[in-house]
C-alpha cells in the first residue's frame, strides 16, 4: 500500500476522507512487518487485535492521526493491551500497569496500535541488540546497527513498515537511530510530553518520549496530539500546534569538535558545514563554538544516576516476576551497573542528581550566547553489529557510547529540544544526521528551523535506503 510509504499527514487525510479504510491500512502494515521484519529484527510483538476491535466499535477514525498503524517501543510506552519486556529476560512477563498518557493520546487521535519495537535491555545502549531478541539491523546496511535505544522504531520506519513509530530518548535514543537510519528524530523539551502516570521522573528527568518520523511536518503533527500538561507530572509545558511557524533571524552556534578532543568523522563535519551554509543563505547569523568541555561530564554523571534508578527498577521487577537478577536474567554490563547501584546510598543518589542539575546550568551558560546549536548528531558512524556489545563492565560500555555520541546527551541534561535531521550520506552510503538543539521550551523554534532546512533540500528529507 503506497500510503505506508508517504507521510503520516497524507495517510490520515486519506482515512478521514474515506479514500482509504483504517482496517485496510492496518492490515497492510501488518503484512509489511511480516514480509520485511525477518531481515531487520525491528519488531518484537505484533497484535493489532485490540485496535481493530476498537475500529469496529467506533467506526472510521477522524482524528489527526486517523488510521496510523502505530508501533510502540518495548521500553516505556505502557499499554493495557500490549505487555512490555524492556528487552530483558528479568522484566519479561510483568503484567501491564495500564495505558500511559502519551499512548492514550495517540490512540484518541486515531492511531491504531499494531505492535512493539525492539529496545536494548532497559534502554542502556545506543545499539539495539538485546540478548532476549537478537540484533536490529540497519535497513541501509544489514551489517550495521540501527542505533538505540529506539533502534527498532527507526529500523521499522526506515524499512517502510510504518510511516512513524513511538520512541523515547534518555541520552540520544531518538536522535541517534534517526541519524543512522536517515529519519527525523525530535527529543522534545522536558515536560512537553507527559511521562506518566506509571513513571514520572525517569533518570532524574533525563528521559523524554516522542517519535521517529520521515518528515519534520510529521514530527510536529505527532507532537501536537501528545504534548501538554497532565496531572501529577513533575515537569509540564503547554501543548503544541501542528502548524510550523518559520523562525525569525537566529544566531546559530556551530559545534563540530567533540569534548576532550574526541574524534569526529570528517563527513559529519562536512555535513554540518554544508547545513551551516544553507542556514546562512536563509539569513541566519553563524558563529563557531568551541568544544563543550563540560559535556564530557554527562556520561559519568548520568551513569551514577542511572545506576541508582536501575537498582530500584530491578527490585520492583524481582518482586513482580519472582526472578532474581543474575547473569541468567540480565546482560553483563547491565548486571554490573545494577551492582554499582545497589552499593549506592540514598545520599549518593541525591548527590548525583544534584550534580546533574548543576551540570545543566553550566551547559546552559556555555550555550547562552546563541539561539540554536548546530552539530553532528553523533561523532561516528553506526557500528557494525556486535561491536558495541554488553559482555563487559558498564564503565567500558558507557565510555564507548559517549565516544561515539558526545553531543546528544547535552540536551537531555539541559532539558532543551534537539532534533536530528537527515543530511545526505557519507562515503559508504550511510545516512548523515545533523542536530539542532535549543533552550528548554524552544520546540517550535527548532521545528521551524528544521522545516526551513527541509525545504532547501527536498531530496534529503525523507531520505530512503
Amino acid at each position: 500500500m503506497e500510503l505506508l510509504d508517504g507521510s503520516v499527514a497524507e495517510l490520515a487525510a486519506a482515512v478521514r476522507s474515506g479514500a482509504a479504510g483504517a482496517r485496510e491500512v492496518v492490515e497492510a502494515a501488518v503484512r509489511r512487518i511480516e514480509e520485511r521484519d525477518p531481515a531487520v529484527g525491528a519488531v518484537v510483538a505484533v497484535d493489532p487485535g485490540p485496535g481493530l476491535r476498537r475500529l469496529e466499535r467506533e467506526g472510521r477514525p477522524r482524528g489527526p492521526l486517523a488510521g496510523l498503524p502505530l508501533l510502540l517501543k518495548d521500553l516505556h510506552a505502557e499499554s493495557a493491551d500490549l505487555p512490555l519486556s524492556r528487552g530483558s529476560r528479568l522484566f519479561a512477563g510483568l503484567p501491564p500497569l495500564g495505558t500511559a498518557t502519551v499512548v492514550a493520546r495517540l490512540v484518541d487521535a486515531g492511531a491504531v496500535v499494531v505492535g512493539r519495537t525492539s529496545s536494548p535491555e532497559l534502554g542502556l545502549n545506543i545499539t539495539t541488540e538485546p540478548e532476549l531478541y537478537g540484533p536490529t539491523r540497519n535497513p541501509w546496511d544489514p551489517d550495521r546497527s540501527a542505533g538505540g535505544s529506539s533502534g527498532g522504531a527507526a529500523a521499522a520506519v526506515a524499512a517502510g513498515m510504518v510511516p512513524a513509530a513511538h520512541a523515547s530518548d534518555s541520552g540520544g535514543s531518538i536522535r541517534i537511530p534517526a541519524a543512522w537510519c536517515g529519519l527525523v528524530g525530535l527529543k522534545p523539551s522536558r515536560g512537553r510530553n507527559p511521562m506518566g502516570p506509571f513513571r514520572v521522573d525517569d533518570w532524574a528527568g533525563m528521559s523524554h518520549e516522542h517519535a521517529v518520523t520521515r518528515t519534520v511536518g510529521d514530527s510536529a503533527l505527532v507532537l501536537s496530539v501528545t504534548a501538554g500538561p497532565a496531572p501529577g507530572e513533575p515537569f509540564s509545558l503547554p501543548g503544541m500546534p501542528a502548524e510550523i511557524v518559520p523562525p525569525r533571524r537566529l544566531r546559530v552556534g556551530v559545534l563540530t569538535e567533540a569534548p576532550g578532543g574526541g574524534g569526529v568523522d570528517p563527513s559529519y563535519v562536512a555535513g554540518v558545514r554544508s547545513c551551516a551554509a544553507d542556514l546562512e543563505a536563509l539569513g541566519h547569523e553563524l558563529v563557531d563554538l568551541p568544544p563543550l568541555d563540560r559535556a564530557a561530564d554527562v556520561g559519568p554523571l548520568l551513569g551514577r544516576v542511572v545506576a541508582g534508578h536501575l537498582a530500584a527498577a530491578v527490585a520492583e521487577a524481582e518482586a513482580g516476576t519472582g526472578r532474581v537478577a543474575s547473569r541468567e536474567t540480565l546482560e553483563e554490563a547491565v548486571l554490573d551497573l545494577l551492582e554499582r547501584g545497589r552499593r549506592m546510598t540514598a545520599v549518593d543518589v541525591v548527590q548525583a542528581q544534584l550534580a546533574l542539575r548543576g551540570l545543566a546550568h553550566a551547559l546552559a551558560a556555555a550555550l547562552g550566547g546563541v539561539d540554536v546549536v548546530l552539530s553532528p548528531t553523533t561523532a561516528l558512524p553506526a557500528p557494525r553489529i556486535g561491536e558495541l556489545h554488553t559482555r563487559r563492565p558498564a564503565r567500558e560500555l558507557f565510555a564507548d557510547i559517549f565516544r561515539i555520541s558526545p553531543f546528544a546527551g547535552v540536551f537531555n541534561v539541559t532539558g532543551g529540544p534537539a532534533l536530528s535531521l537527515p543530511w545526505g550520506t557519507d562515503g559508504t552510503g550511510m545516512p548523515i544526521g545533523v542536530m539542532l538543539g535549543a533552550a528548554p521550551g524552544s520546540d517550535a523554534l527548532v521545528l521551524g528551523l528544521a522545516a526551513a532546512l527541509e525545504r532547501t533540500r527536498p531530496e534529503l528529507v525523507p531520505l530512503r535506503p
